[in-house]
């Protein structure tokens, strides 16, 4: 039986954690020993112990319903090759389609899922049910109840997680891209939920059965002819992207794995894999390969630091050696190159994923040397409303993220106290700019204080009015100019770098006016620093 099956059925997943991405594999072997044989076999699963296969023959004429029939059989594993197989015993199998689901063992029991075909051949399309063994005694199925699960189409595919609480399955229902499709239900402390469809972006128009889950829940495997493909139905993986319905552009796992002819019912243990496939005739066996990791991937790096107090001269140069290219690269700060110039003093951590889906991060940490005595300290920008004290905080300026920098500044240094000092631009009165400057001053100082929680003692409001123009560097000459009243008025006819100039001059920058704070003896700081004075007429 070159296609799907009548009905297929949920594999276990208890494997080792793997990679969500897939590199590559080695040659794919026919089972060893007397697994395979003259008829079909499918679906495999293998139990906890390592040592149990079971799987589904079809067209055998042993089978309790005939050659046509499905019925469940397994083989041991002995000295590296699977022993002949046998029908399980028990009341699992009878004339209808039957298949093992899922092998889930405690101390106690083990349970067995396998297919709701014990009540009518209308059964079987309606869900799954659990038998339990103890003492090697396999009791009766009992049905598990998934509401709303009512199928009427003729194939169904199953999957069960280890904790038994997610279970996948294929069918074709009403709002399916096409044939079959994959659905999910996940089960909580009130029980199963309805199924939901998983996604356009893992369902076709074609077919998607055999699902598969990791251990972690992040990668899914299956069987679709819907995506390109190398011949009827082939076998691809999918990453969660975060909930069920999100998942990844589905990848074909390549050649070796996938035949021109029907490749499904993949399971993976550790670095190995057993599916069923039918390249070498006209009915399928079930064969095996290891996945091969891919150069592990490694990455290193060597900081320049910044060569002055506050200077933005610092480098990181990077080596990325292994993994599989192309590689996306994203930095703490957002920038997206290997190499990084022109940063300020900070932490700064890389991350590389590789193609192979191999993810790995680095910190590198970028110093300065200490603060020299009465060294000016430059802020970023801290902006107000025009004549006024009020902070802008908009989309374009926050100037409450520029104090929470001065705030994190006095915690690295925590032994120096600073001047903050407010400038105005030229324009208006000088006695009232004086005055202006000494309240925006004192509105940053009360914000520090009362807002982020530094100690009043280390800072010193000052307002130096329109007194100490700023110094521009021309972006164009590179020449360094005072700005002065008379040289912004210049540039009246650009009305933008007109407004530029005079907002360069409406800074707040510090200066360090000690070094030794210590909070024993430090002296109080000014209650007058928490008032606001009067704007003369």
């Amino acid at each position: 039986m070159p296609f799907k099956n009548w009905i297929s059925f949920l594999f276990i997943c208890f494997s080792l954690q793997i990679m969500a991405q897939i590199y590559d594999f080695t040659d794919p072997i026919r089972l060893p020993g007397q697994l395979n044989s003259s008829a079909e076999e499918t679906n495999p699963v293998l139990a906890p112990d390592g040592q149990t296969l079971y799987f589904v023959r079809t067209l055998d004429i042993k089978n309790v319903g005939g050659i046509y029939d499905q019925d469940i059989w397994v083989s041991r594993l002995d000295l590296g090759a699977w022993g002949s197989a046998k029908p399980i015993g028990g009341l699992l199998n009878n004339k209808f389609n039957n298949a093992l689901v899922a092998v889930v063992k405690d101390t106690a029991e083990t349970r067995l899922y396998v297919l709701s075909s014990y009540t009518s051949e209308k059964d079987v399309r309606k869900g799954i049910a659990v038998s339990t063994s103890r003492d090697s005694v396999i009791g009766n199925p009992i049905k598990v109840d998934i509401p709303d699960l009512d199928i009427d189409g003729k194939y169904v595919s199953y999957f069960l997680s280890q904790k038994e609480d997610v279970l996948i399955f294929s069918y074709e229902g009403s709002d399916s891209e096409g044939e079959e499709d994959l659905y999910i239900s996940t089960r909580s402390s009130e029980g199963w939920n309805s199924p939901e469809h998983m996604g356009n972006t893992i369902n076709s128009p074609g077919f998607e059965i055999s699902p598969f889950l990791c251990p972690s829940n992040d990668t899914l495997y299956f069987s679709s002819n819907g995506f390109k493909g190398e011949g009827d139905a082939d076998i691809f993986y999918s990453v969660k992207k975060g909930k069920w319905t999100s998942w990844s552009k589905p990848v074909n796992l390549g050649k070796k794995i996938n035949s021109p002819k029907f490749d499904a019912y993949l399971i993976k243990i550790g670095e190995k894999i057993i599916w069923s496939s039918n390249r070498d005739g006209k009915d399928c066996d079930l064969y095996s390969a290891k996945s091969i990791a891919p150069p592990k991937l490694v990455i290193r790096s060597t900081g320049k630091d910044v060569s002055e107090f506050q200077g933005y001269d610092g480098e990181i140069d990077v080596s990325i050696t292994g993994g599989i290219r192309p590689f996306i690269i994203t930095w703490s700060n957002g920038k997206v190159t290997e190499d990084l110039v022109g940063l300020t003093k900070g932490k700064y951590t890389i991350t590389v994923v590789d193609a192979s889906g191999q993810k790995v991060s680095l910190l590198q940490e970028i110093n300065e040397p200490m603060f020299e005595d009465k060294k000016i300290i430059r802020f970023p920008g801290v902006q107000y409303e025009f004549n006024s004290w009020k902070f802008i905080n908009d989309s374009l300026v926050n100037s409450s993220d520029s104090l929470a920098y001065v705030a994190k500044l006095l915690q690295d240094y925590p032994a120096i106290v600073i001047e903050l000092i407010s400038h105005t631009d030229s324009r208006g009165e000088q006695a009232q700019n004086q005055v202006l400057s000494i309240n925006r001053a004192r509105a940053c100082y009360i914000y520090l204080v009362e807002v982020l929680k530094v100690d009043p003692r280390r800072i010193v409001p000052v307002g130096k009015g329109e007194l100490e123009p700023a110094t521009w560097v021309n972006p164009t000459t590179g020449e360094k100019t005072v700005l002065t009243e008379e040289y912004i008025n210049t540039f009246r006819g650009n009305s933008t770098l007109f407004e530029q100039l005079n907002q360069l001059n409406r800074r707040t920058e510090g200066r360090i006016i000690g070094k030794d704070f210590d909070p024993k003896t430090y002296p109080e700081a000014s209650k007058e620093y928490f008032k606001f004075i009067k704007t003369p007429k």
